[in-house]
């Protein structure tokens, strides 16, 4: 049977009506060697039996002014969703880098379930690697994480999975599906009305039936003008910052990505969090402000305000692991002339407040989310890219697996998260995996424009703080 997109997940995928909105999640596992085929090929298998998400794509319109449903594929193909790739003879680590950038960043193929994952061998050392990537109206980071539940071995290596006749499976769900519509038909004994779906997506549906807002001059102006509103409410909320205008030296926007990260002991973050009395993300978020004003420094440029935005978990205890419960918060951080410590104490309490707040009103966020999915994707994209241009900084934090986890039958040694940019300057995501943290940064170098500088920055940033940040 159709599943309905939520809100969240019906505007994500109604923004990228406009390629620069594009809200895939990725990541690149750096293995010990490369996966066995036969192993890799059966925990795909086996997962995507498992978990309907992985074998549902998406149908109706991106465009607006309708609802979008998951729908079972049936012509999936897992040939298309696991590749295999050689990298060049003497390949380094940033062509490794260079390569997933650039395939995560090639856009889905939306008639097919949006999630794909593409395994590398000829890196140094024989090692070899898993980049995949994820729509984020599939699930959130944490969502994503319950779901590689199915694929990877947790803390020693399992046995070699048996591989699930996907094609078997496609089919009895298909059989499945079409007794379900025959007993909705049956017992279907009253008049559907097409204008009044969940979560406010058809705009009709606020203001009356098409013939009484046409009979009515006054009522098509006050609905244009709620849609106007509702969008800009979207816009200010995912992930705009209002009137403020972001740095001077970060104005351009590309479709163009970099990737850098840097690697950090777990104990460090910890300590630097315990004796301060915050949490590990303020700290997170703290070393990244202090990364950016080292690199205005460098140019001379002063910075008195970061336009920033920090990912908030809404989620309660008892949801749905696989559905999105997430929103960006706008938080401007303090810039030039406030102090390491005092900018750790604001993003403490800042972030504290903003979680309580979008918490509480998660129902109403998903209402404006509905409403704005339902509007003309090109008036949401519009008003949301152009409040994300004005975004200096996303930030995500991620809590990954305590422990070794093994793909393929290979220990995962370095897994490097790479958030989506979003028409925003630079998104810096970390994840915490075994006693290590990850930090990427999925860059726009029309803004950032020096790379590897804004990685030592960061590696700077995170030493103003008393922790020690490798870079590979």
């Amino acid at each position: 049977m159709q599943q309905q997109l939520t809100d969240m997940e019906a505007m994500m995928w109604a923004l990228e009506s406009n390629p620069n909105l594009a809200s895939t999640m990725g990541s690149l596992m750096i293995l010990e060697r490369p996966p066995d085929p036969e192993w890799v090929h059966a925990a795909w298998s086996k997962a995507v039996a498992a978990v309907p998400r992985l074998r549902l794509r998406v149908e109706g319109s991106s465009l607006g002014l309708g609802s979008a449903h998951w729908i079972l594929d049936t012509t999936f193909d897992l040939g298309h969703h696991v590749r295999y790739l050689r990298l060049p003879a003497r390949a380094s680590y940033q062509d490794l880098a260079d390569t997933a950038v650039q395939w995560i960043n090639d856009p889905f193929d939306r008639s097919r379930p949006l999630w794909e994952c593409l395994i590398l061998s000829g890196l140094p050392g024989g090692k070899g690697a898993l980049i995949s990537k994820l729509h984020h109206s599939i699930a959130d980071g944490l969502g994503a994480l319950e779901m590689a539940g199915e694929i990877y071995d947790f803390g020693e290596v399992g046995p070699k999975p048996k591989p699930r006749d996907i094609n078997q499976v496609i089919a009895e769900l298909i059989a499945e599906e079409k007794v379900a519509a025959v007993t909705t038909k049956s017992n279907d004994s009253g008049d559907s009305d097409d204008h009044h779906e969940p979560g406010g997506r058809n705009i009709l549906g606020r203001v009356g039936s098409v013939a009484s807002l046409l009979a009515d001059r006054h009522r098509i102006t006050a609905a244009g003008n709620d849609a106007v509103n509702a969008a800009r409410a979207v816009a200010n909320q995912f992930p705009g910052l209002g009137g403020h205008s972001g740095s001077p030296l970060w104005a351009e926007r590309s479709r163009n990505r970099r990737l850098e990260w840097l690697e950090i002991p777990l104990d460090q973050l910890k300590t630097a969090a315990r004796t301060r009395g915050v949490r590990l993300n303020d700290i997170f978020v703290a070393a990244s402000a202090e990364g950016v004003l080292r690199y205005h420094d460098e140019f001379a440029v002063q910075l008195p305000e970061i336009s920033s935005t920090v990912v908030v978990s809404t989620r309660r205890d008892g949801d749905d692991p696989t559905v999105n419960a997430f929103t960006p918060a706008s938080i401007p951080l303090p810039g030039h002339g406030v102090g390491t410590e005092e900018r750790v104490a604001y993003i403490n309490s800042e972030i504290q407040l903003r979680r309580d707040a979008l918490r509480s009103h998660r129902d109403l966020l998903g209402s404006v989310s509905g409403l704005a999915a339902a509007l003309p994707s090109n008036l949401t994209a519009s008003l949301t890219l152009d409040q994300a241009r004005r975004v200096d900084l996303a930030t995500s934090n991620v809590p990954g697996p305590p422990l070794p986890v093994f793909f393929g039958g290979q220990l995962i040694q370095r897994w490097i998260p790479v958030g989506p940019v979003s028409g925003t300057a630079l998104n810096v995501t970390l994840l915490s995996y075994n006693d290590m943290c990850f930090v990427g940064m999925h860059i726009d170098p029309s803004a950032v424009a020096e790379t590897k500088l804004f990685k030592n920055c960061l590696r700077a940033g995170f030493g103003d703080l008393g922790v020690r940040a490798r870079i590979r």
